[in-house]
């Protein structure tokens, strides 16, 4: 049975199929380069790109625990890797150098005719729907330099790590930089509180400048699921249907653990072990949640706990 699509939907950015499809396909390459554009500030404004990606938008059945990174290169060959990461992994920080320094590996070339002048720059973009480290903040740039003067030794790598829960702005008028404007978006399109014509009425009224604002309203146009051809809209159904099974599965892991809370309790006859023992179980639960992608508000709802508590899971 096919999904029934409110007037106005937006899909879900922080999911795979989504951000793959909003920002790695070659349709809507114009929403990376304006992003790219906003976030870098570069001299010559990117005009252009060519997807180095050989896999396209996953099948429906290939959803459940996809990691998509889009990696493309300008027209003076510089490359960017970014990626969407719904939750911490080991190493994470390794990982992401690991990459990085790959792509600047993959430029050398055999013969007499390359040599190290040949190394283009490139940046490795993360977009984080979680906080990292003792003191997360929205936006942290990493470059090689020198620890005593900071000078930069290299300029050809480039780490850029985008905690978005860092983001506290309720009001886009209160955002500053141009990118900051656009995660706002993705933010408000991720908890589904807002329409596409209500986020573009928001954006109508900003004091940003025409350019900045058709780039935004292409995004938000891109993510009209109204807007979805018939074969998309097939996978973008059958991501609801993955989606509301997920949390029938952890509905259910969660009243198990409540209850298996309240035994550990009773058996210790005290009741702040029962009360613990529910928490853990809540917690567990919306973990598992939010390492799915599920707005902060709909594990609110299922779980108990508040949106802060699973902020900061």
């Amino acid at each position: 049975m096919a999904e029934k699509i409110r007037r106005g939907e937006l899909m879900d950015p922080f999911t795979d199929w989504s951000f793959k499809y909003l920002f790695g396909t070659e349709e809507n390459k114009a929403n990376l380069i304006g992003f790219l554009n906003l976030l870098l500030t570069p001299e010559q404004p990117i005009t252009d790109l060519e997807y180095m990606n050989s896999e396209n938008i996953p099948d429906s059945e290939h959803m459940k625990g996809c990691v998509f990174d889009i990696i493309c290169k300008n027209s003076a060959g510089e490359k960017f890797l970014v990626e969407m990461q719904k939750r911490s992994k080991s190493n994470f920080n390794e990982r992401i150098l690991y990459y990085t320094c790959s792509l600047i590996t993959k430029m050398g070339k055999k013969g007499k005719d390359w040599n190290y002048a040949d190394i283009k720059k490139v940046y490795s973009i993360c977009l984080m729907n979680f906080k990292l480290g003792k003191n997360p903040k929205l936006r942290s740039d990493y470059a090689i330099c020198n620890l005593e003067t900071q000078e930069i030794f290299s300029d050809k790598l480039n780490i850029i790590m985008l905690q978005i829960p860092c983001l506290e702005d309720e009001n886009i008028h209160t955002c500053s930089a141009g990118y900051e404007f656009l995660l706002y978006l993705l933010k408000q399109m991720h908890n589904g509180m807002r329409n596409i014509e209500q986020l573009k009425e928001e954006v109508q009224k900003s004091a940003l400048s025409q350019p900045v604002k058709e780039v935004f309203y292409n995004v938000l146009d891109t993510a009209d699921v109204a807007s979805l051809s018939e074969m998309e809209r097939l996978n973008y159904e059958a991501y609801l249907k993955f989606c509301r099974d997920t949390v029938t599965d952890l509905k259910d892991e969660h009243d198990a653990g409540l209850q298996e809370g309240i035994e550990i309790g009773r058996k210790k006859g005290l009741e702040e072990g029962k009360e613990e023992g529910i928490k853990e179980g809540k917690l567990e639960t919306a973990k598992l949640m939010k390492a799915e992608g599920l707005p902060a508000e709909l594990i609110a709802k299922i779980t108990g706990l508040t949106t802060e508590e699973i902020e900061n899971l």
